[in-house]
């Protein structure tokens, strides 16, 4: 097997078992050594060579806008192949996936859907509590928090964030406890606000929390059956503090992880998304 991603910025990588990769970047071609196969094992060898393919990939990821379709072709391509080199045996992996978690990217993957269809979009947009990936962020992003579109707009005359910023002003974590079945969503956002209403410094600040109950799949190892239980959004240096109990009408849905490590975890959901992330905190 062998896997080319080839960034928007005209990185080449390539992740194969064999002892070297291919980088060409602006300060022309270089070849990078990996460790010789006597003294790494092929298995782990694939794997970090895997893993630092798509780690470098993301590191290319533009924050506060949508990745360049390129770019996200050859992020999905790397995620592909890490999967496929998991460590974890496939009985171990729901355990190892207790504890805190940080969102590093996300998009559709149109190819893992039955058929390769898209989720219908109207559906989609009248469903806040699929706003944040599902099915919205086709061509990916770092920092999702509503639709695609909206979150450009929103972006573009400078509401949201600073596209000139050299972070991201949107941050998504995620805490699994597997004892109480329980998975939290938090999205802490910023945006421009040259009002004196729920400003400070001319920024808005809020949080967005999404309360989901997990339960292990009874036919699949690697996935959890969930169910949104209830969302709550508030404003710092406001009222603002809306809790929303969701009970029988909560969305339901599965989260399949295929590749878990002590640090990394990708886990693709029933609609098509892909989610990157990177452990913060164990159990």
């Amino acid at each position: 097997m062998k896997l080319k991603a080839v960034a928007s910025t005209a990185t080449l990588v390539a992740c194969a078992p064999s002892s070297t990769a291919l980088v060409s970047g602006h300060a022309g071609r270089r070849r990078c050594v990996l460790p010789p196969r006597s003294a790494v094992p092929n298995d782990a060898q694939n794997e970090g060579s895997c893993k630092s393919a798509l780690l470098d990939l993301l590191a290319k990821v533009p924050p506060n806008e949508s990745t360049p379709r390129e770019l996200t072709t050859s992020i999905l391509a790397a995620v592909k192949a890490l999967e496929e080199e998991c460590p974890t045996p496939e009985s171990d992996v729901l355990a190892k996936l207790a504890g805190n978690w940080e969102l590093l990217w996300t998009a559709q993957d149109v190819s893992s859907l039955p058929g390769g269809r898209r989720t219908n979009p109207f559906a989609t947009f009248i469903n806040p509590l699929e706003n944040q990936s599902y099915s919205n962020n086709p061509t990916g992003r770092s920092n999702p928090i509503l639709p695609q579109n909206v979150q450009d707009g929103l972006e573009e005359i400078g509401i949201l964030s600073d596209r000139t910023a050299g972070q991201s002003t949107v941050r998504s974590t995620q805490a699994i406890n597997l004892d109480k079945k329980e998975v939290r969503n938090v999205v802490v956002f910023e945006a421009n606000n040259p009002t004196p209403l729920f400003s400070k410094d001319g920024r808005t600040r809020g949080i967005i929390t999404v309360d989901v109950r997990g339960a292990p799949s009874p036919t699949d190892k690697r996935r959890i059956d969930v169910k949104f239980d209830r969302c709550r959004v508030t404003l710092q240096n406001s009222p603002v503090d809306v809790r929303i109990p969701l009970g029988p009408i909560g969305p339901t849905g599965w989260l399949r992880t295929l590749y878990v490590d002590d640090d990394m975890r990708i886990t693709r959901g029933h609609k098509g998304s892909v989610f990157v992330l990177s452990r913060t905190a164990s159990k």
